[in-house]
């Protein structure tokens, strides 16, 4: 019986098979609204257990949700004794990933505390409890606050392009939060000149999708940065797109060219526009 590492000596509902029926996929369900000053994220939660939930009705246990983030040192606890949270945190309080872990605990002494739906290895085991101690343990959950949901299919929201004196050759950097363009500098100028800055269409077939294209090769060793959050949630929330196509490599140039919406299309159209019609001899 393991909950983020801590042994306990008592069967929880939510550990592997402790306490029979196991929660449903759907235990844990959130939706997030968003103020210029605040998150506010509604938190409901669910489980099938009639012995836990009279302790829930008798007073004797409660809802809480445990809220952190490592970079600002947040770390805060709300209680309920209803199945749901509306929990609101200050914008400037969270710097990258909130997390989010929720249970059902003791409030009061709890005697010989027993369950019709233990795992048949504790039959006829009872347990005294004190206040703290973990009923349910719910699927943990998290938020990315440092992605920019609302920008994600722009390329400049996951990768930029700057000067580097320490390749001679175009370097691709993904060990940071965004994916790094590295020019020398003689590559660089040239990329500065307003003609080049200004063909989008060329930088995003050339530059851009080959970096992204190496980027995705190697996603797996680099999920904690942001690029790599960014294209993980598109993957997981928008319409046509499946974190099954990272594990076969040969789909992978594909997938970076539908990210980057088509780039070698609007490369053909743009020539085409940009091109004067030649008059018939």
């Amino acid at each position: 019986m393991n909950l983020n590492n801590t042994s306990l000596p008592y069967p929880v509902l939510g550990i592997s098979d402790d306490v029979l029926p196991m929660l449903t996929d759907d235990a844990v369900q959130f939706e997030l609204t968003a103020d210029v000053k605040n998150y506010i994220f509604k938190i409901d939660l669910k489980f099938d257990n009639i012995d836990i939930q009279h302790l829930i009705d008798n007073g004797q246990a409660e809802y809480s949700c445990e809220y952190d983030c490592v970079r600002t040192m947040m770390r805060k606890c709300e209680v309920s004794q209803e199945p749901n949270f509306s929990i609101v945190i200050p914008r400037h309080a969270i710097n990258g990933r909130i997390n989010f872990n929720c249970f059902v605990s003791v409030k009061e002494p709890i005697l010989s505390y027993s369950n019709r739906g233990f795992n048949s290895d504790y039959e006829g085991a009872t347990f005294d409890m004190e206040p703290g101690d973990i009923l349910v343990s719910f699927p943990p959950f998290h938020y990315d606050a440092d992605i920019r949901y609302e920008k994600l299919q722009a390329a400049g929201s996951f990768m930029q392009i700057r000067e580097s004196n320490l390749h001679e050759q175009v370097f691709y950097d993904i060990s940071g939060n965004k994916i790094e363009i590295l020019l020398p500098p003689k590559h660089y100028q040239l990329y500065c000149n307003p003609v080049v800055k200004g063909a989008a269409e060329i930088i995003h077939s050339s530059l851009v999708l080959n970096a992204l294209t190496y980027a995705l090769l190697n996603i797996e060793n680099h999920e904690q940065t942001t690029w790599a959050k960014t294209i993980y949630y598109r993957l997981d929330n928008e319409e046509g797109y499946s974190r099954v196509e990272l594990q076969e490599p040969s789909k992978i140039p594909g997938l970076a060219q539908r990210l980057l919406l088509d780039p070698y299309l609007r490369l053909f159209n743009k020539i085409i526009v940009s091109t004067p019609n030649q008059s018939e001899e």
